[in-house]
Protein backbone atom coordinates (compact mmCIF):
# COMPACT_ATOMS: atom_id res chain seq x y z
CA UNK A 1 0.00 0.00 0.00
CA UNK A 2 2.81 2.40 0.88
CA UNK A 3 4.82 1.42 -2.37
CA UNK A 4 1.25 2.37 -4.01
CA UNK A 5 0.67 5.63 -2.61
CA UNK A 6 4.48 6.56 -3.76
CA UNK A 7 4.13 5.43 -6.98
CA UNK A 8 1.50 7.95 -8.19
CA UNK A 9 3.33 10.60 -5.76
CA UNK A 10 5.78 10.54 -8.30
CA UNK A 11 3.46 9.92 -11.35
CA UNK A 12 1.65 13.50 -10.71
CA UNK A 13 5.12 15.14 -10.00
CA UNK A 14 6.08 14.17 -13.55
CA UNK A 15 2.88 14.98 -14.69
CA UNK A 16 3.03 18.60 -13.22
CA UNK A 17 6.52 18.94 -14.85
CA UNK A 18 5.67 18.05 -18.35
CA UNK A 19 2.82 20.49 -18.15
CA UNK A 20 5.10 23.18 -16.58
CA UNK A 21 7.47 22.65 -19.71
CA UNK A 22 4.55 22.71 -22.31
CA UNK A 23 2.95 26.34 -21.33
CA UNK A 24 6.46 27.71 -21.41
CA UNK A 25 7.67 26.35 -24.49
CA UNK A 26 3.65 27.40 -25.89
CA UNK A 27 4.18 30.99 -24.20
CA UNK A 28 7.63 31.21 -25.74
CA UNK A 29 5.70 30.43 -29.13
CA UNK A 30 3.46 32.75 -28.68
CA UNK A 31 6.32 35.49 -28.59
CA UNK A 32 5.06 36.75 -25.26
CA UNK A 33 1.89 37.62 -25.95
CA UNK A 34 0.73 38.09 -22.41
CA UNK A 35 2.80 41.34 -22.44
CA UNK A 36 1.40 44.59 -24.43
CA UNK A 37 1.87 44.83 -28.01
CA UNK A 38 4.17 47.64 -28.59
CA UNK A 39 2.52 50.30 -31.81
CA UNK A 40 4.61 50.56 -34.79
CA UNK A 41 6.58 53.69 -35.11
CA UNK A 42 5.51 55.74 -38.18
CA UNK A 43 7.32 57.50 -40.26
CA UNK A 44 6.54 61.48 -40.44
CA UNK A 45 4.87 62.96 -43.58
CA UNK A 46 7.01 64.55 -46.34
CA UNK A 47 6.20 68.15 -46.15
CA UNK A 48 6.57 70.53 -49.27
CA UNK A 49 8.99 73.98 -48.46
CA UNK A 50 6.56 76.67 -48.12
CA UNK A 51 7.42 78.80 -51.24
CA UNK A 52 8.24 82.50 -49.96
CA UNK A 53 6.29 85.23 -51.43
CA UNK A 54 8.51 88.07 -52.28
CA UNK A 55 6.78 91.93 -52.49
CA UNK A 56 8.56 93.10 -55.61
CA UNK A 57 8.08 96.00 -57.95
CA UNK A 58 9.67 96.70 -61.48
CA UNK A 59 11.79 99.16 -62.20
CA UNK A 60 10.20 101.96 -64.32
CA UNK A 61 11.05 105.72 -65.27
CA UNK A 62 9.06 108.76 -63.71
CA UNK A 63 8.69 111.89 -62.29
CA UNK A 64 9.83 113.10 -58.75
CA UNK A 65 9.27 116.25 -56.71
CA UNK A 66 10.60 117.43 -53.61
CA UNK A 67 9.00 120.22 -51.22
CA UNK A 68 9.28 122.14 -48.13
CA UNK A 69 5.58 121.31 -46.21
CA UNK A 70 5.41 122.81 -43.10
CA UNK A 71 3.07 125.01 -40.38
CA UNK A 72 4.02 129.12 -41.14
CA UNK A 73 2.83 131.58 -38.58
CA UNK A 74 1.54 135.33 -39.54
CA UNK A 75 3.46 137.83 -37.90
CA UNK A 76 3.73 141.61 -38.51
CA UNK A 77 6.39 143.50 -40.76
CA UNK A 78 6.10 146.33 -39.02
CA UNK A 79 7.29 145.79 -35.53
CA UNK A 80 8.21 148.24 -32.84
CA UNK A 81 9.89 147.79 -29.80
CA UNK A 82 9.96 150.38 -26.62
CA UNK A 83 11.92 151.27 -24.34
CA UNK A 84 13.45 154.32 -21.83
CA UNK A 85 16.78 154.99 -23.59
CA UNK A 86 18.53 157.30 -21.65
CA UNK A 87 17.69 156.56 -18.49
CA UNK A 88 16.00 153.60 -16.26
CA UNK A 89 14.14 154.85 -13.19
CA UNK A 90 11.11 153.51 -11.00
CA UNK A 91 7.77 153.02 -12.81
CA UNK A 92 5.12 155.54 -12.46
CA UNK A 93 2.22 153.81 -14.63
CA UNK A 94 1.77 151.06 -17.55
CA UNK A 95 -1.20 152.33 -19.47
CA UNK A 96 -2.03 149.55 -21.97
CA UNK A 97 -2.30 145.17 -21.57
CA UNK A 98 -1.00 142.64 -23.93
CA UNK A 99 -3.48 142.28 -27.11
CA UNK A 100 -4.44 145.81 -26.82
CA UNK A 101 -5.15 148.59 -30.12
CA UNK A 102 -3.46 151.45 -29.57
CA UNK A 103 -2.98 154.52 -32.06
CA UNK A 104 -0.11 156.76 -32.61
CA UNK A 105 0.88 159.04 -29.97
CA UNK A 106 -1.37 156.92 -27.41
CA UNK A 107 0.73 157.41 -23.75
CA UNK A 108 1.98 153.51 -23.16
CA UNK A 109 4.24 154.35 -19.85
CA UNK A 110 5.73 156.64 -18.06
CA UNK A 111 8.51 156.81 -14.68
CA UNK A 112 8.17 158.78 -11.53
CA UNK A 113 9.64 162.49 -12.42
CA UNK A 114 8.24 163.88 -9.08
CA UNK A 115 6.50 167.55 -9.94
CA UNK A 116 8.75 168.03 -13.58
CA UNK A 117 5.47 168.31 -15.11
CA UNK A 118 4.02 170.72 -12.74
CA UNK A 119 7.80 172.90 -13.39
CA UNK A 120 7.53 172.19 -17.39
CA UNK A 121 4.10 174.23 -17.11
CA UNK A 122 5.36 177.06 -14.60
CA UNK A 123 8.27 177.51 -17.21
CA UNK A 124 5.89 177.50 -20.19
CA UNK A 125 4.37 180.50 -18.14
CA UNK A 126 7.83 182.11 -17.56
CA UNK A 127 8.63 181.77 -21.39
CA UNK A 128 5.28 183.61 -22.29
CA UNK A 129 6.23 186.22 -19.83
CA UNK A 130 9.84 186.97 -21.06
CA UNK A 131 8.54 186.55 -24.60
CA UNK A 132 5.57 189.38 -23.49
CA UNK A 133 8.30 191.74 -22.56
CA UNK A 134 10.46 191.18 -25.14
CA UNK A 135 7.81 192.33 -27.72
CA UNK A 136 6.74 195.40 -25.45
CA UNK A 137 10.90 196.41 -25.27
CA UNK A 138 10.86 196.27 -28.89
CA UNK A 139 7.82 198.03 -29.55
CA UNK A 140 9.15 200.32 -27.42
CA UNK A 141 11.86 201.23 -29.60
CA UNK A 142 14.63 199.55 -27.46
CA UNK A 143 18.07 198.88 -28.73
CA UNK A 144 20.86 197.89 -28.00
CA UNK A 145 22.36 196.85 -24.67
CA UNK A 146 18.63 196.70 -23.48
CA UNK A 147 17.10 194.94 -25.80
CA UNK A 148 20.31 192.22 -26.19
CA UNK A 149 19.59 191.76 -22.60
CA UNK A 150 15.86 190.80 -23.27
CA UNK A 151 16.71 188.46 -26.15
CA UNK A 152 19.15 186.91 -23.37
CA UNK A 153 16.89 186.66 -20.71
CA UNK A 154 14.03 185.08 -23.53
CA UNK A 155 16.53 182.64 -25.17
CA UNK A 156 17.82 181.72 -21.38
CA UNK A 157 13.90 180.68 -20.53
CA UNK A 158 13.26 178.94 -23.90
CA UNK A 159 16.73 176.65 -23.44
CA UNK A 160 15.54 175.75 -19.77
CA UNK A 161 12.46 174.49 -20.84
CA UNK A 162 13.09 173.18 -23.71
CA UNK A 163 15.39 170.94 -21.12
CA UNK A 164 12.34 169.93 -18.80
CA UNK A 165 10.34 169.13 -22.00
CA UNK A 166 13.18 167.17 -22.90
CA UNK A 167 13.67 165.23 -19.98
CA UNK A 168 10.03 164.53 -19.21
CA UNK A 169 9.51 163.39 -23.04
CA UNK A 170 12.40 161.10 -22.20
CA UNK A 171 10.09 159.42 -18.92
CA UNK A 172 7.65 159.08 -21.63
CA UNK A 173 6.72 156.16 -23.92
CA UNK A 174 4.12 156.91 -26.58
CA UNK A 175 3.38 154.64 -29.46
CA UNK A 176 5.10 155.36 -32.95
CA UNK A 177 2.14 153.82 -35.22
CA UNK A 178 -1.05 152.49 -35.11
CA UNK A 179 -1.30 148.53 -33.74
CA UNK A 180 -1.34 145.74 -31.62
CA UNK A 181 0.58 145.82 -28.14
CA UNK A 182 1.74 142.49 -28.70
CA UNK A 183 3.99 142.32 -25.47
CA UNK A 184 4.14 143.99 -22.40
CA UNK A 185 6.79 143.79 -19.62
CA UNK A 186 5.36 142.24 -16.13
CA UNK A 187 5.99 145.65 -14.03
CA UNK A 188 3.88 147.23 -12.07
CA UNK A 189 3.82 150.95 -10.32
CA UNK A 190 7.55 151.60 -8.32
CA UNK A 191 9.31 148.83 -10.11
CA UNK A 192 12.83 150.00 -11.69
CA UNK A 193 13.61 149.54 -14.55
CA UNK A 194 17.11 149.89 -16.74
CA UNK A 195 17.58 151.93 -19.86
CA UNK A 196 16.81 149.96 -22.88
CA UNK A 197 14.79 147.64 -21.28
CA UNK A 198 12.01 146.64 -23.92
CA UNK A 199 8.62 147.76 -21.78
CA UNK A 200 6.27 147.43 -24.76
CA UNK A 201 6.06 146.06 -28.34
CA UNK A 202 3.69 147.10 -31.06
CA UNK A 203 2.98 145.29 -34.02
CA UNK A 204 1.11 146.86 -37.19
CA UNK A 205 -1.65 144.07 -38.37
CA UNK A 206 -2.22 145.64 -41.25
CA UNK A 207 1.42 144.68 -42.82
CA UNK A 208 1.22 140.70 -42.74
CA UNK A 209 3.89 138.54 -43.84
CA UNK A 210 4.59 134.77 -42.73
CA UNK A 211 7.30 132.91 -41.14
CA UNK A 212 8.16 129.52 -41.29
CA UNK A 213 10.97 127.90 -38.57
CA UNK A 214 13.22 124.89 -39.70
CA UNK A 215 14.77 122.39 -37.01
CA UNK A 216 17.56 122.12 -39.13
CA UNK A 217 19.55 124.08 -41.91
CA UNK A 218 19.15 121.55 -43.99
CA UNK A 219 15.84 121.63 -44.52
CA UNK A 220 15.45 124.88 -46.02
CA UNK A 221 18.37 123.91 -48.68
CA UNK A 222 17.51 125.04 -52.08
CA UNK A 223 14.52 127.78 -50.56
CA UNK A 224 15.43 131.01 -52.50
CA UNK A 225 13.56 134.41 -52.43
CA UNK A 226 10.82 135.01 -54.93
CA UNK A 227 10.15 131.05 -54.59
CA UNK A 228 6.28 130.71 -55.14
CA UNK A 229 4.81 129.58 -52.25
CA UNK A 230 1.45 127.08 -51.78
CA UNK A 231 -0.71 128.38 -48.48
CA UNK A 232 -3.94 127.18 -47.34
CA UNK A 233 -5.45 128.99 -44.43
CA UNK A 234 -9.04 128.46 -42.37
CA UNK A 235 -9.53 125.97 -45.41
CA UNK A 236 -8.88 128.13 -48.62
CA UNK A 237 -6.15 128.27 -50.67
CA UNK A 238 -3.85 131.54 -50.88
CA UNK A 239 -0.40 132.41 -53.42
CA UNK A 240 2.49 133.66 -51.92
CA UNK A 241 6.06 134.11 -52.31
CA UNK A 242 8.98 133.28 -50.43
CA UNK A 243 10.83 136.93 -49.40
CA UNK A 244 13.78 135.78 -47.16
CA UNK A 245 15.65 132.93 -46.84
CA UNK A 246 18.99 131.87 -45.57
CA UNK A 247 20.63 132.99 -48.54
CA UNK A 248 19.71 135.91 -48.85
CA UNK A 249 19.45 137.17 -45.03
CA UNK A 250 20.84 139.78 -43.69
CA UNK A 251 24.67 139.66 -42.48
CA UNK A 252 24.83 140.20 -38.93
CA UNK A 253 27.48 139.90 -36.37
CA UNK A 254 24.84 138.76 -33.53
CA UNK A 255 25.07 134.92 -33.08
CA UNK A 256 21.92 134.71 -31.80
CA UNK A 257 20.19 136.14 -35.22
CA UNK A 258 22.39 134.59 -37.55
CA UNK A 259 21.22 131.28 -35.91
CA UNK A 260 17.58 132.15 -36.78
CA UNK A 261 18.20 133.33 -40.34
CA UNK A 262 19.75 129.97 -40.49
CA UNK A 263 16.46 128.30 -40.08
CA UNK A 264 13.86 130.83 -40.92
CA UNK A 265 11.92 131.15 -44.24
CA UNK A 266 9.76 135.07 -44.43
CA UNK A 267 6.81 134.99 -46.93
CA UNK A 268 4.22 137.17 -48.22
CA UNK A 269 0.46 136.54 -48.73
CA UNK A 270 -1.62 137.34 -51.77
CA UNK A 271 -4.60 139.08 -51.38
CA UNK A 272 -4.97 138.21 -47.82
CA UNK A 273 -8.09 137.86 -46.12
CA UNK A 274 -9.25 141.15 -43.22
CA UNK A 275 -9.52 138.28 -40.46
CA UNK A 276 -6.06 137.40 -40.52
CA UNK A 277 -4.17 138.06 -36.85
CA UNK A 278 -0.94 138.27 -35.62
CA UNK A 279 -0.13 134.48 -34.02
CA UNK A 280 -2.62 132.27 -36.63
CA UNK A 281 -0.68 129.59 -38.88
CA UNK A 282 -1.17 128.22 -42.49
CA UNK A 283 -0.16 125.53 -44.28
CA UNK A 284 2.49 126.12 -46.84
CA UNK A 285 4.25 123.69 -49.39
CA UNK A 286 7.07 125.31 -51.11
CA UNK A 287 8.18 123.17 -54.01
CA UNK A 288 12.09 122.71 -54.62
CA UNK A 289 13.20 120.28 -57.01
CA UNK A 290 11.82 118.23 -59.95
CA UNK A 291 13.39 115.67 -62.38
CA UNK A 292 11.45 114.04 -65.13
CA UNK A 293 11.82 110.48 -66.89
CA UNK A 294 14.11 109.29 -64.13
CA UNK A 295 14.16 105.99 -62.50
CA UNK A 296 12.05 106.04 -58.62
CA UNK A 297 11.30 103.83 -56.48
CA UNK A 298 9.58 103.55 -53.21
CA UNK A 299 11.60 104.78 -50.32
CA UNK A 300 11.01 101.12 -48.33
CA UNK A 301 12.92 99.49 -51.53
CA UNK A 302 16.34 101.07 -50.15
CA UNK A 303 18.83 99.27 -47.91
CA UNK A 304 21.28 101.02 -45.97
CA UNK A 305 24.68 99.82 -44.15
CA UNK A 306 27.01 101.40 -42.67
CA UNK A 307 26.88 104.78 -45.55
CA UNK A 308 26.10 101.75 -48.42
CA UNK A 309 23.03 101.98 -50.06
CA UNK A 310 22.13 99.48 -51.85
CA UNK A 311 18.81 97.07 -53.23
CA UNK A 312 18.14 93.58 -53.53
CA UNK A 313 16.95 92.08 -56.91
CA UNK A 314 15.41 88.93 -57.96
CA UNK A 315 18.21 86.89 -60.42
CA UNK A 316 16.06 83.79 -61.50
CA UNK A 317 15.58 81.65 -58.46
CA UNK A 318 18.06 83.71 -56.23
CA UNK A 319 18.43 87.32 -54.75
CA UNK A 320 21.27 89.63 -55.43
CA UNK A 321 22.19 92.80 -53.79
CA UNK A 322 23.10 95.73 -56.42
CA UNK A 323 24.82 99.05 -55.46
CA UNK A 324 22.83 102.24 -55.75
CA UNK A 325 23.23 106.13 -55.94
CA UNK A 326 20.69 108.00 -54.71
CA UNK A 327 19.77 111.30 -56.14
CA UNK A 328 16.17 113.74 -55.23
CA UNK A 329 14.45 111.65 -51.95
CA UNK A 330 10.98 112.21 -51.35
CA UNK A 331 9.08 111.34 -47.79
CA UNK A 332 7.39 108.05 -50.34
CA UNK A 333 10.34 107.91 -53.12
CA UNK A 334 13.63 108.34 -54.16
CA UNK A 335 15.56 108.79 -57.22
CA UNK A 336 18.12 105.71 -58.26
CA UNK A 337 20.95 108.22 -59.90
CA UNK A 338 22.84 104.95 -60.97
CA UNK A 339 23.00 101.04 -60.17
CA UNK A 340 19.66 100.21 -61.89
CA UNK A 341 18.24 99.63 -65.09
CA UNK A 342 14.16 99.34 -66.16
CA UNK A 343 12.88 95.98 -65.85
CA UNK A 344 14.50 94.68 -63.24
CA UNK A 345 12.66 93.36 -60.18
CA UNK A 346 13.01 94.70 -57.00
CA UNK A 347 12.56 93.56 -53.78
CA UNK A 348 11.03 95.60 -51.08
CA UNK A 349 12.49 96.29 -47.86
CA UNK A 350 9.24 95.38 -45.65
Amino acid sequence: MYLKQQMIRLLSSRVTKHAAVFAITAIALAGCSLLPREEAVLQPPLIQPVQEKLDLVEVARGSIQTSLKGTATFISSNVKTLSFTESGGQIKSVSVALGEQVKAGDLLAELETDDLELQVRLQRLNVERVQLLYSEAVRDGASGTEKRLKEIDLEREQLSLQAMESRLKQSQLFSPIAGTVIFVDSIKTGDRVNAYQTIVTIADPSSMQLTYTASEAKDVLGVEAGMPVKLKYKGKEYAGKVLQSPSNAPVTTDEAKASSNAVTIVMAIGNPPSDIQIGHSADMIIELQKRENVIVLPRKAIRSYMGRSYVQVTDGERKKEVDVEVGLTTPTEVEIAKGLEEGQKVILNN
